[in-house]
């Protein structure tokens, strides 16, 4: 009776094994194709849930096709355009990569040097930046992908700089961005020594020219439907306060470098951008054999209408729902060069931002305008009181943060805790500060009681990072100008943004646990087999996986 209960158990082991094989071969994923990368620069999350009744187009099939994570945060303080891409493709803070900020002040050359500077390159295609990504540390996904698959291809498109060559990586085939300059998208001899036929004859068309005498008008003709969903048009705060309800005219003309300027402020510039990225998508070849090829997108116009119109605009709804046909036009190219379901979309943002100040007052919130010499004439008068007769103890101001002269602490024979606590207490009294960290606080333990503290740890790199750091009062603004908001705090109206898979081995649906664009590279990563490491404070979104 035990031998026949073996010989019936074994019989049902195999059978069960013949049963399972099957399923296991159907249930393997293959790797995609193409690899879309969209980042909305400046979008905040509730921008799906304000307006996602309104959409129709490409945020509408995200919505009803993706992963959709609710609470996607990032785990670094300095949130602002290039530490946040450079943070999407790679996972990794700026501890590790060296991204601290869009500029950083280096002592040895005694200036300000931008994210992607690289003096050692030249511009190719037009007048612009010699920009590279060699201020990155490190690797990213395509970086890692080309490693392993020398014959993909990585491109990165944007109207910033920093957000095509971040995105990109150092491995990548190319990156392309717009240059106020002559109104032309470019890249730098350090992907290539010429242009590219293609590039050139894109720039030859003037297509950036082709917006001269047209105004921003309102997408949908029902002015209540904005009221609705946005507010009044006019609304106190917003940029000069003179240009501040539909329609609006681009200011200058080509070939002026206002005009191309003013374009940035418009949702034509993400319609500018989707064009040239089908066009790099068709002459790189991007998903057209069965490597896996990879694509990131910067959508640019969303940051520049944010910083003038606010976040509960009208222009800011008008934008959405542009950029949402915009969308849709780039999964319709997608879909008959590559097919989307031979395509991974992955839609996140580099940051959030600060509504207007105006409006969080009128919600009863404690918000405040400020300008930044507020804090300099406070760090100066302190530094004269307690250091009579000396000057050059700050080297620089990036705002709202400061760099100490060493040279000059030295040769003055100055104790260095000295100045930091004079400093910190002038700030602090300003009333604007919330709290300051120094360079010596941010290598050694965390306090128990300081939840932002970890944020700035991961935005901190010292031989780059700033010796006073200072974190704002929560809806403190600071900019000269007398409308316009911003981003860059530690607080989740900057580091809430959207993250959205789609496509191949995602299961679609909504999912709210915790999570930052810090998982992204290492998520994508785990579905093309490929060995990334992350950052310990960073996981894998595997309950989308199928």
């Amino acid at each position: 009776m035990r031998r026949m209960s073996k010989v019936l158990g074994a019989a049902l082991f195999f059978l069960a094994l013949l049963l399972f094989l099957p399923l296991c071969g159907r249930q393997k994923t293959v790797a995609p194709k193409l690899i879309l990368v969209l980042s909305i620069d400046q979008m905040r999350f509730d921008y799906l849930t304000r307006f996602g009744d309104l959409f129709k187009g490409g945020f509408r099939r995200l919505l009803d096709q993706g992963a959709v994570f609710s609470q996607a945060m990032y785990r670094h303080a300095n949130t602002e355009t290039g530490p946040g891409h450079s943070v999407i493709l790679s996972g990794r803070h700026a501890t590790h990569s060296g991204i601290v900020a869009n500029s950083w002040y280096d002592p040895f050359l005694k200036a300000s040097i931008n994210v992607v500077d690289d003096p050692v390159q030249s511009p190719v295609g037009g007048q612009g930046r010699s920009a590279s990504p060699v201020n990155f540390i490190g690797f990213n996904l395509g970086d890692v992908l080309k490693r392993k698959s020398s014959g993909s291809r990585v491109v990165g498109v944007s109207l910033k700089d920093r957000s095509a060559i971040l995105m990109a990586g150092r491995r990548a085939d190319a990156a392309y961005w717009y240059e106020n300059l002559g109104g032309n998208f470019i890249t730098s001899t350090y992907y290539m020594k010429t242009a590219p036929e293609w590039l050139t004859k894109w720039n030859s068309r003037h297509f950036a020219d082709g917006y001269k005498g047209k105004q921003w008008t309102r997408l949908n003709a029902d002015e209540k439907l904005y009221e609705k969903y946005a507010g009044p048009d006019a609304v106190e705060g917003e940029w000069d306060r003179k240009d501040i309800v539909f329609p609006h005219a681009i200011r200058g003309r080509p070939p002026q470098p206002e005009f191309y300027d003013d374009l940035r402020r418009t949702p034509f510039a993400d319609e500018m951008t989707l064009g040239v990225a089908l066009e790099a998508m068709k002459a790189h070849e991007l998903g057209s054999d069965n490597l896996t090829d990879i694509l990131a997108i910067g959508f640019s116009a969303t940051d520049n209408i944010g910083h003038t119109y606010g976040a509960y605009s009208q222009e800011m709804m008008d934008q959405m729902l542009r950029l949402d046909l915009t969308l849709q036009k780039l999964f319709q190219e997608v879909e008959t060069r590559v097919g989307l379901d031979k395509t991974l979309v992955v839609l996140t943002a580099d940051h959030g931002s600060l509504p207007l100040v105006e409006t969080l007052q009128a919600k009863g919130l404690q918000a405040k305008r400020a300008k930044p010499e507020v804090l300099v004439r406070a760090v100066n008068q302190a530094l004269q009181a307690s250091f009579p007769g000396i000057h050059g103890l700050i080297a620089n101001y990036e705002s709202p943060h400061f760099y100490l002269d060493g040279e000059v602490m030295r040769k003055k024979n100055l104790r260095r805790e000295e100045i930091e606590a004079t400093i910190v207490k002038a700030l602090m009294g300003t009333g604007l500060v919330e709290a300051v960290y120094t360079q010596y606080q941010l290598l050694n333990d965390a306090p128990a009681e300081d939840r932002f503290f970890q944020l700035f740890r991961n935005s901190f790199y010292q031989p780059r990072s700033p010796h006073i750091i200072v974190r704002l009062k929560e809806y403190v603004y600071l900019d000269e100008r007398p409308g316009g908001t911003g981003h860059g705090s530690a607080y989740d109206y900057d580091r809430h943004i959207p993250i959205i898979f789609m496509g191949t081995g995602i299961k679609p649906g909504a999912y709210a646990e915790p999570c930052g664009p810090e998982d992204i590279a290492p998520t994508l990563a785990k579905l093309l087999g490929l060995d990334y490491p992350r950052e310990s404070d960073s996981r894998l979104l595997l309950e989308m996986i199928q």
